[in-house]
């Protein structure tokens, strides 16, 4: 059976070293952010809604924030899917309270803080920066295979009443490499031009990289494929969504009908 095999690349993993820890910080909390992956959203500034955000503090003081960044310095228009940095100090506030400072790149020196070892807050000291993140912690990694997902049903007055929000992504199937997708019920199809079937189902590959997802969301009514980018909160049956592609279904602001789900809210689908 012919298959459509689509590779969605995952994001380039860019380290940096760190320049030292707090000598006066406990080895606990010190030890502490070491491995630990934390998942949330970007400040909304400048967005259609609150990106999705995934941090992973790495051996050696190492760390990478995963999201759709971006950034005007000196005038261009910087579009980054990672940025990196190295952690320059660890202090443990008091019992409930660790400050982690880093050097990330475009964002300068940021202070996160680690709030009961479950809740990290984050801020650039360069005033022109907007607010990096606002994450929690994600110790929950399980497989995506054998999962389907589809956004919620979307209520309330108007013509979307009770239809599906995100259409892309609902409804979509994980198999172990590659994704399918269903649409009325039924499988959609490998199928080159609407007037030219091909038997078999349409198979996407996706890669799955700690609780980020990159994937492919499917417009059957124009048979386009566009990458989304996927972030898994804890628990693993929520999943928050973002498409940087112009043709994606999902809500702008410039739509006088939330056509695609609600407008200014970060879009989340959910497993079935």
């Amino acid at each position: 059976m012919k298959k459509l095999i689509i590779l969605w690349a995952s994001l380039v993993i860019i380290l940096a070293a760190c320049n030292g820890d707090d000598d006066d910080a406990p080895q606990a909390a010190k030890d502490f952010p070491r491995d630990t992956e934390w998942v949330g959203v970007l400040s909304g500034s400048g967005y259609q809604y609150p990106p999705p955000a995934n941090l992973r503090f790495k051996e050696n003081d190492k760390l990478v924030v995963y999201a759709p960044h971006f950034f005007v310095e000196d005038g261009a228009f910087i579009r980054a899917d990672s940025v990196n940095g190295s952690v320059t100090s660890i202090t443990e506030i008091d019992g409930a309270t660790i400050e982690v400072k880093a050097d990330i790149e475009h964002y300068g020196q940021t202070t996160m803080t680690i709030q009961d070892r479950h809740k990290l807050t984050a801020i650039s000291s360069n005033a022109n920066k907007p607010v990096p993140f606002t994450l929690e912690l994600y110790d929950t990694p399980a497989s995506l295979e054998g999962t389907v997902w589809s956004g919620p049903v979307m209520t309330g007055p108007g013509p979307m009443a009770g239809l599906v929000a995100y259409p892309d992504l609902s409804t979509i199937i994980f198999d172990e490499n590659t994704t399918s997708y269903t649409r009325n019920g039924a499988l959609v199809p490998e199928q080159p031009t609407p007037q030219i079937p091909a038997p078999g189902v349409l198979q996407v590959l996706y890669k799955k990289n700690g609780a980020s997802v990159f994937m492919s969301g499917y417009d059957e009514t124009g048979m386009y494929l566009y990458g989304y980018f996927g972030v898994l909160l804890p628990g693993n049956d929520k999943m928050m969504v973002y498409s940087g592609a112009a043709g994606a279904r999902l809500p702008y602001y410039t739509q006088t009908i939330a056509w695609y789900g609600p407008i200014g809210q970060t879009p989340i689908i959910e497993k079935q």
